[in-house]
């Protein structure tokens, strides 16, 4: 589903990148736009001949931060920080909203790091979509949530 997207997305488009998550598998389905190797920019994604699993390869997220990510308030007392790939993507906003085709709630993120963004949305079964903007025009955050709210109801509806 993810490559299928890239493809009729055309060329230039404004996701550079996506990927899903879970605790139990870390990332589990990554694309890149125009056949790019994704991976990249998530680590922690297990490569063809890697025999290690996702959650154990290199640079996979910390699961505290994981679960700070998604708290409200400064409760925790740990910043709202994000590791992925050697980039430290810092939490701009957080949502709760509802899937208009599915109806289940949502947290939707939206992470900076210098001038890139990243969506990342999360399923009432913990499943997070990532989606990673080429560069930080408003126009492209916008189709990078379109997407990753799009994909976050495909893993739904398959049950994840």
């Amino acid at each position: 589903m993810l490559s299928t997207r890239f493809a009729l997305g055309g060329r230039n488009g404004a996701v550079r990148a996506v990927a899903a998550f879970s605790a139990e598998a870390g990332f589990f389905a990554v694309a890149g736009r125009e056949g790019e190797d994704g991976g990249q920019y998530f680590g922690g994604v297990a490569r063809q001949g890697d025999r290690r699993p996702a959650s154990d390869a290199a640079d996979a997220p910390d699961q505290a931060e994981m679960a700070a990510l998604w708290t409200a308030g400064e409760e925790t007392g740990r910043p709202r920080t994000l590791r992925l790939a050697g980039a430290v993507w810092h939490r701009e906003s957080l949502d709760r909203i509802t899937d208009a085709v599915t109806g289940t709630e949502l947290d939707l993120a939206l992470l900076r790091d210098k001038n890139r963004s990243m969506w990342v949305v999360r399923t009432c079964q913990g499943i997070c979509v990532f989606v990673l903007v080429d560069g930080d025009d408003e126009g492209h955050a916008a189709e990078a949530r379109s997407l990753a709210l799009d994909f976050d109801s495909f893993l739904v509806g398959q049950g994840y």
